[in-house]
């Protein structure tokens, strides 16, 4: 059996998230691919992660990828978030994601009821209910995109008013099938997938789910079948169901200790690279941080009460904060904030650090000026 170190395994997964050597600006969406998908249920967040990784990009050209060259895609895949994925790939996660959807009830209701977080109680969605409505949302899409209204809307004229209200809400149940179109302001706009990408083809379910797991082992492994379910889709997926992919795939994985730790690789990849010097400004839910699943050999006890005391951090955890993170291990937290043509940058740093770090902290601030195009401000504190 293959052994590595913690320091090794923070090594690869650094370095497969192109976090030490960074991308050409003309392998974006490979990068995207790579990393199984870059969080993006904040669109700002997205943008920094890939700016972390690729040089030579800046906002305007993420958002030309996007809604103009539809190189990449915004949907809900993990864990019914919002994701960037390439385009090409958007039927491989949709088909991996219904592998792992939780099937209908026995009774009559296939959604059950919901309360909001207003605190107003949905009623539930019936068989018959839900297919008329997915129906109706693929009619009222046939060759444009439309707001969340104007689709609610759309839908109520087809099929009645029992459900409008679920519809008109953030957390509406046919989301999982769509995509986003283009923004209309700060609104956004959906779209159906099989219109909006060239070249649309359906997958086979479990394939799917089977290559998005070797997927996640590439950059985030060693792992086990519990942070593949975490990772992926913690709900709907069981334990028992998790491991049972990965017995699927025993032919193909490879066990690696890590300090005691047991966990998968797949066959044959067992190489771990020396750590090399790294400072990044990670912001939140970065897909390092998220595929990190063993967060106490990511989160030392220091930063882990900075967290503790943060806003979000009481909370989301790690996942929800921008952390600093020095050779692959948080040291400490930052914040951003936009003023006029300035962005001021407020890094807390957990420790004092050294010159050469200093220096690499400068850096990473005059980069995400250049990314954003506005004047950085740093104040280390």
């Amino acid at each position: 059996m293959a052994t590595a170190t913690w320091d090794e395994v923070r090594a690869r997964r650094l370095a497969r998230s192109c976090l030490t050597d960074r991308a050409p600006a003309e392998r974006l969406v490979d990068v995207v691919r790579d990393l199984g998908g870059v969080h993006a249920q904040l669109q700002a967040s997205a943008e920094l992660q890939l700016a972390m990784r690729v040089d030579g990009i800046d906002q305007s050209g993420v958002k030309e990828a996007l809604w103009e060259r539809r190189l990449l895609v915004k949907a809900w895949t993990l864990r019914g978030t919002l994701h960037l994925h390439p385009a090409a790939e958007l039927p491989l996660w949709h088909a991996a994601r219904r592998a792992v959807a939780a099937a209908p009830a026995d009774g009559r209701a296939e959604i059950a009821p919901w309360r909001d977080p207003d605190g107003v109680l949905h009623p539930e969605v019936g068989r018959d209910e839900v297919k008329a409505i997915r129906a109706a949302v693929w009619e009222a899409l046939d060759g444009r995109c439309l707001l969340r209204d104007e689709l609610a809307a759309e839908v109520v004229k087809r099929v009645g008013r029992r459900h409008e209200e679920r519809l008109r809400s953030g957390f509406a149940f046919f989301l999982g099938e769509l995509c986003q179109g283009p923004p209309q302001g700060a609104k956004v706009t959906f779209a159906r997938p099989d219109q909006w990408i060239d070249g649309w083809r359906e997958v086979q379910e479990k394939p799917a789910l089977a290559e998005v797991a070797r997927r996640f082992l590439n950059t985030y492994g060693p792992a086990r079948p519990v942070d593949f379910r975490e990772w992926f889709s913690s709900r709907a997926f069981s334990a028992a169901e998790a491991r049972s992919l990965f017995d699927s795939l025993a032919g193909e994985l490879e066990e690696v200790e890590v300090e005691g730790h047991r966990a998968y690789v797949l066959a044959g990849d067992t190489a771990f690279p020396t750590r090399k010097p790294s400072l990044r400004l990670l912001p939140e839910y970065d897909v390092y941080v998220m595929g990190f699943r063993e967060r106490e050999h990511l989160i030392p006890e220091v930063v882990r009460e900075q967290i503790a005391a943060h806003g979000r951090g009481r909370y989301e955890g790690p996942a929800g904060v921008r952390l600093l993170v020095v050779d692959g291990v948080a040291a400490g937290l930052w914040e951003r904030k936009k003023r006029g043509k300035r962005l001021e940058l407020r890094v807390i740093p957990a420790r004092t650090l050294s010159r050469p770090r200093r220096t690499e902290l400068d850096a990473e601030a005059e980069r995400i000026g250049a990314f954003t195009a506005l004047e950085p401000v740093l104040v280390v504190e």
